[in-house]
């Protein structure tokens, strides 16, 4: 399943962080001919291609999740659709050796025997499937539930980074307005704000617990009930073919 790693996440931002504070040269330090400094002159197109950046961040995560999600029905679907052909295929041998065994049947007490050995294999045939389909489902609801409970996470952290971005930046933008001569300052202090936004979201992503341990836990989980499933099938089988046997006094038959 293709999933959008914390440090594939970390790094997008990384990036975005890293263009924003390119944003916000050193050389802004000297005044130009009107008083304001170049960095207080140049701070508006700085935020808007800072928000462009941000924007740009944002949308390849997004883009990521849709390609994810797009890709984890497909897979399910064609398990759904191989499930569905195994089983056809199995029904139809099952039905194919049923009619064997009634042409095998020439007394009542055969026949008899017959009747209930298919009943019991279907019965069997039948839970087995109800186990099966039932474990996929919850397999599937519970990785669903994880994928959007980490979704949740991510969209939080990034909402939080965005918000310290717009506040360092509006913190720098009313700083020029009050004194544009003083950009120095300000540039550093846009400069550090920055840094820490980017720093607190990449801490928040590392310390995240990925869901590449709860997959493995649901897979497990599946696993054994498919397990169990199969245990009883055995045996009611085991049991059947025991009893048409008496039945026909053979062992073989």
């Amino acid at each position: 399943m293709k999933r959008l790693s914390s440090t594939r996440i970390a790094s997008t931002v990384g990036v975005a962080a890293v263009g924003i504070l390119a944003l916000t040269p050193a050389t802004s330090m000297a005044l130009g001919t009107t008083g304001t400094s170049p960095f207080c002159a140049n701070l508006p197109a700085k935020i808007t291609a800072t928000n462009t950046s941000v924007a740009t961040m944002t949308g390849k995560v997004t883009t990521a999740w849709s390609q994810q999600g797009q890709k984890l029905a497909a897979d399910q679907q064609k398990v759904d659709q191989e499930v569905a052909a195994a089983r056809a295929t199995a029904d139809q041998t099952r039905t194919a050796d049923f009619t064997k065994l009634q042409t095998k049947a020439t007394t009542p007490a055969e026949q008899a025997a017959v009747q209930t050995y298919m009943s019991t294999v279907n019965s069997a045939v039948s839970a087995r499937r109800a186990a099966y389909d039932a474990a996929r489902h919850t397999f599937r609801t519970s990785l669903a539930d994880a994928i959007s409970g980490r979704r949740t996470t991510v969209t939080s952290q990034m909402t939080a980074f965005q918000a310290a971005v717009s506040a360092a930046l509006a913190t720098a933008q009313a700083g020029c307005a009050a004194n544009s001569a003083n950009g120095a300052t300000l540039r550093t202090a846009l400069v550090n704000s920055l840094r820490t936004a980017r720093e607190t979201f990449q801490a928040d992503r590392k310390s995240d617990t990925a869901i590449g341990t709860q997959v493995q836990q649901f897979v497990a989980t599946r696993k054994a009930a498919f397990q169990v499933a199969d245990t009883a099938f055995q045996a009611a089988m085991q049991s059947a073919r025991q009893a048409l046997q008496t039945a026909f006094g053979s062992t073989s038959a």
